[in-house]
């Protein structure tokens, strides 16, 4: 049996999302995508906020535009 990681690079995080590294790096950057950050080891991003992030904001699989719904504020 594999055991799932709950942390992800930004590299496995951006595979998941189906966009470029860059991509992320920027939504990271604009506070879109919560992430941790830890001295010589670089960013994580936890993979159970980012799919409840998908879920609540209604991101389909390969764009990172945050699109908020009716009432939700930024």
């Amino acid at each position: 049996m594999a055991i799932e990681r709950r942390w992800l690079k930004i590299r496995e995080a951006a595979e998941y999302l189906g966009v470029h590294e860059k991509s992320l790096y920027r939504a990271c950057r604009r506070r879109e995508v919560p992430f941790s950050k830890a001295p010589g080891v670089g960013l994580r991003i936890d993979k159970r906020e980012l799919d409840a992030l998908l879920e609540r904001r209604e991101i389909a699989p390969g764009e990172l535009t945050m699109t908020f719904r009716k009432g939700e504020k930024s």
